[in-house]
């Protein structure tokens, strides 16, 4: 159970630093290679929710 909790702990962001930034500019799109899957939100994608690709190379921003 410790385990369990740990993970979602270390899941968990700060959002307070990027709010006094301005979202606007935290906010990233990035587009999988491998099945087409466009990901938007604050946090930098390493899978792929669709097709589990943790490939970096095969990532691009998706203006």
């Amino acid at each position: 159970m410790e385990d369990i909790l740990k993970k979602n702990e270390e899941k968990k962001i700060d959002i307070s630093a990027l709010v006094s930034e301005g979202i606007e500019n935290s906010w990233v799109r990035w587009k999988c290679l491998v099945c087409g899957y466009v990901y938007e939100g604050i946090m930098v994608l390493k899978r792929c929710p669709k097709c589990g690709n943790e490939d970096p190379d095969k990532f691009v921003d998706a203006e």
